[in-house]
């Protein structure tokens, strides 16, 4: 029943007179709301604090009371449905209780199911390190050919690591080859050198020899047999170590021309392989073939526990689906308190704490709707008797009650 309806009756008010309830409240409790506002966040206005001649007073007692009878009105709405939603549940727990042996095993059964699905899924340990879900998705879209991309970018890791050692290997070669050219060119040089020494030395010894015939008339003929030996000997030699000489630097410079060649054609293998490796890196994002194993193993399990959390799901779907048929047997208003809270079904103990929780719940919220029920007969009564008191008045005070329904 409406507020404004039960004063009415309770007054012996007619419908006829509800068109007169206009007293331009609306634009006074407009001017006056922040006043209004604050004074209802204070306590309850008492009737004796007030004096009910003013109309100002009098209009915040009315308003007091009737934030007080919709804030009671509300709360006993919201407390009356939970009060039916735990009497349903109690009435549920009630009916299973009643349930045959036979009847109650296969619930039990049902339930048990359940908590296994559940238990493994606790069990359940996941990976530690995940990667990110843009990746799991690049990785899931190139699935197939990861494996051998792992393969081909591992072994042209490889082969590029076997081309850089050959290029260290003619650059060691190359450094050596042109030492021994600039070796042998030196050898060479000296050879050079000693042969004019040699030939000056035989010059003048034979001058030597010639001026002590003339002069001492000494024979010198052993001395010039000495010293045409030693010049034909010692040129001799030098001839043969200044040939070797330029053969060896010769031989050096094709070496050397020879693995600047190789090295040429080494370095074109290098960046070929470079290249290729650079191009699988880009289309993987990764900076070498490790990273690309690494994500494709957390790919691995990763997938592993998705699927697993699907199973699960799937599993749990279909238990929960077995134990709802079985109770759609029975008169419950609530299957889904069994069919989410499984140990009620499993486990005495819970079932009689959850019963007892429920009936203290209850009990609590029986005192909640009295206390509300009694606080909002109190005000209804007190505007009643305000109208009653002061009869002029009456207009006025329903208008004001008429703007809370």
């Amino acid at each position: 029943m409406r507020i404004v309806d039960f004063i009415l009756d309770k007054l012996g008010f007619g419908d006829d007179e509800d068109d007169e309830l206009d007293f331009g409240i609306g634009m006074q409790a407009e001017e006056n709301a922040e006043e209004i506002t604050e004074v209802l966040r204070r306590a309850p206005i008492k009737r004796t604090d007030i004096n009910i001649l003013d109309y100002r007073e009098r209009e915040l007692y009315i308003r007091d009371k009737c934030e007080q009878m919709k804030a009671a009105s509300d709360d006993m709405e919201g407390q009356k449905n939970e009060y039916q939603r735990i009497t349903e549940q109690l009435a549920d727990i009630d009916e299973i209780c009643s349930l045959s042996l036979s009847q109650f095993s296969e619930l039990e059964r049902c339930a048990k199911k359940i908590e296994k699905i559940e238990a493994d899924e606790e069990g359940y340990v996941r990976p530690a390190n995940k990667i990110t879900e843009a990746q799991y998705r690049e990785m899931e879209r190139m699935e197939k050919e990861i494996p051998d991309a792992i393969k081909k970018i591992r072994e042209e890791e490889d082969h590029q690591m076997t081309i850089k050692r050959d290029l260290n290997l003619l650059e060691g070669e190359k450094g050596a080859l042109a030492y021994q050219r600039r070796e042998e060119k030196e050898r060479a040089n000296n050879s050079r050198a000693l042969a004019f020494i040699c030939s000056f030395v035989s010059i003048l010894a034979a001058a030597l020899l010639f001026a002590l015939k003339l002069t001492l008339k000494f024979d010198v003929r052993i001395g010039f047999y000495v010293v045409f030996a030693f010049f034909a000997i010692s040129l001799t030699a030098v001839y043969v170590t200044y040939r070797n000489a330029q053969d060896e630097q010769l031989k050096a410079e094709k070496k050397l021309n020879r693995a600047i060649t190789l090295q040429n054609s080494v370095k074109i293998k290098y960046v070929n392989s470079t290249n290729l490796i650079d191009f699988y890196y880009s289309k993987y994002n990764v900076n070498n073939s490790y990273e690309l194993s690494y994500m494709w193993e957390k790919y691995k399990e990763e997938k592993a526990a998705r699927h697993h959390s699907e199973e699960v799901a799937e599993k749990l779907e279909k238990a929960r689906k077995e134990l709802a048929a079985l109770l759609r047997n029975y008169r419950l208003n609530d299957p889904a308190m069994f069919i989410y809270q499984t140990n009620i079904l499993t486990d005495d103990d819970v079932m009689r704490d959850m019963r007892r929780s429920l009936i203290l719940q209850r009990k609590k919220l029986k005192k909640g709707i009295d206390f509300n029920d009694y606080s909002l007969e109190m005000s209804k009564n007190e505007i009643e008797s305000l109208v009653r008191e002061y009869p002029k008045f009456s207009k006025e005070i329903l208008a004001i009650v008429s703007q809370y329904e």
